[in-house]
């Protein structure tokens, strides 16, 4: 049965593999085709500076395990991280294809569901708040060379709005041992009716004591950290030079054009791209993250010809980067600790 689990699992991997080469296909033509204009050195340079995003992301994990009793060795971290890119990239999903595949990555290093989960969490709130402060000095580095047009003030007070008000309510709702039992009790049964349309002799697929179950050890969790607030410095830290290492990726493309545009510029373009890749339907945030980065890039006075291709360039050498080390780590994975029980 495992063996039939761990062959579906491979199809469908070089499923959503083939899709992504194929949707990006024109990207991928197109930066080939103008490697000869670009400074290689420079984009040599975008190879360790992807094993810089691994590295910060594993940081950002061992330092909270860490402040929350679990400690998990640092060179045990980095290569999960590295799956972990992957699998968000192959399965589109908001990143909720990367809380269950962390969960159960991170099992036999003695981290429970409730505390993985609540890593994840902490990792996007942390993402958040990094945005926000990246946001603030994006637009303070515009304006120096007045760069700031209404259309980018707009788009930068829209999002960091949007970001303080979930980051809020996640925070109530954790916050609270009712509250969490009420949402999660509406959201299994929710989820239970649409799953029940397609699996009708399943009425209850999510068990509702198992759900309810793990979002209070959450809680107990979460307790813990906001008694001791400044147990999670070293986290809040590496949370924003995360942030920063990818985008000195996307510098780094511009750099390799011959170009130093503003730093501000790069920002605003790379948190809303991101933030829009998070709900995108096909994998990869392909068709979408491209023409939005450039638009954004544009109205905060880059070149539209240099936008549009740095931003493939950087799209396309971080997304096969992405591919190619994500999937060699996330077969030794399923080899080293076998195929993720998809029953549970």
């Amino acid at each position: 049965m495992k063996s039939n689990w761990k062959l579906w699992l491979n199809l469908v991997t070089f499923a959503a593999l083939a899709l992504i080469i194929y949707l990006a296909r024109n990207d991928i033509g197109h930066v080939f085709a103008h490697l000869k204009d670009l400074n290689i050195f420079v984009l040599l340079l975008i190879l360790p500076a992807q094993g810089l995003v691994y590295f910060t992301l594993a940081e950002l994990f061992y330092q909270f395990f860490k402040a929350t009793g679990s400690v998990v060795p640092l060179s045990k971290l980095i290569s999960p991280m590295i799956e972990l890119n992957f699998v968000n990239h192959i399965f589109p999903s908001g990143g909720v294809s990367g809380f269950s595949y962390l969960t159960l990555r991170l099992k036999p290093f003695g981290v429970s569901t409730a505390k993985s989960t609540l890593a994840q969490l902490a990792r996007f709130a942390l993402l958040f708040v990094s945005f926000i402060g990246l946001l603030l000095i994006a637009l303070l580095l515009l304006a120096i060379e007045n760069h700031t047009s209404s259309l980018v003030v707009l788009i930068v007070s829209a999002v960091t709005f949007t970001m303080i008000f979930a980051t809020s309510v996640l925070v109530f709702v954790i916050g609270s041992r009712t509250r969490i039992s009420a949402f999660t009790r509406s959201m299994a049964r929710f989820l239970n009716k649409v799953i029940h349309i397609v699996r009708r002799k399943h009425p209850e697929t999510i068990s509702l004591t198992n759900v309810e179950k793990t979002f209070l050890e959450l809680h107990d969790d979460y307790e813990l950290i906001r008694k001791d607030l400044g147990r999670m410095r070293s986290t809040v830290v590496w949370g924003f030079l995360a942030s920063a290492a990818e985008i000195l990726l996307l510098y780094l493309a511009f750099v390799a054009h011959g170009a130093w545009v503003n730093p501000g510029a790069v920002i605003v373009a790379y948190v809303i791209a991101n933030l829009v890749g998070y709900i995108a339907i096909l994998p990869g945030g392909i068709g979408l993250y491209e023409p939005l980065m450039t638009a954004v890039l544009i109205s905060a006075g880059v070149s539209p010809s240099l936008a549009l291709s740095a931003t493939l360039v950087y799209r396309v050498i971080s997304l096969l980067l992405s591919l190619i080390s994500g999937y060699v780590a996330y077969q030794r994975a399923i080899q080293r600790y076998g195929t993720p029980d998809l029953k549970r």
